[in-house]
């Protein structure tokens, strides 16, 4: 078992290195990885509240509700009160906030491509599918780690 893991650990130590994870998305903009991640989830959420926002991710709520009030104050999200219950707020993505996404997705896109451009087409889809199997066989519990 030990042996499993320190191999497991090596090639995320492998893949963080090669995707620059943490700045993926955010190489040259005034955001961060955390605001980026809150900001995308935000986008495809329907009425998203910052409490499935701290769970979704397992960060701190008050490191959540940190990270949302400075979207907010920068005017890239807006929180619309629940017409059942005024104590929740849900969260939308303002126009602005669209257009940081768009450049956010672009930025990182711009990073994917250049990442494999070189690499055969054989090779990329076998990359894929990879990466799809490590999804679904960690998909099991959330991202892997455990409920508890």
């Amino acid at each position: 078992m030990e042996e499993n893991i320190q191999k497991i650990k090596k090639f995320n130590r492998f893949y963080l290195n090669v995707v620059g994870l943490y700045s993926q998305y955010t190489d040259g903009s005034p955001y961060s990885m955390s605001e980026a991640m809150l900001l995308f989830e935000i986008n495809e959420r329907n009425n998203a509240t910052a409490s499935e926002l701290s769970e979704f991710f397992d960060f701190d709520k008050g490191y959540v509700s940190r990270i949302i009030n400075d979207l907010s104050d920068r005017g890239l999200i807006r929180r619309v009160p629940s017409s059942f219950d005024k104590r929740k707020k849900y969260l939308h993505i303002t126009e602005l906030g669209e257009k940081v996404l768009r450049d956010l997705s672009n930025n990182a896109s711009g990073n994917v491509r250049r990442m494999i451009e070189e690499i055969d087409h054989k090779d990329i889809d076998i990359l894929i599918r990879s990466m799809e199997e490590i999804e679904r066989i960690l998909s099991f519990k959330k991202g892997g780690k455990s409920n508890a």
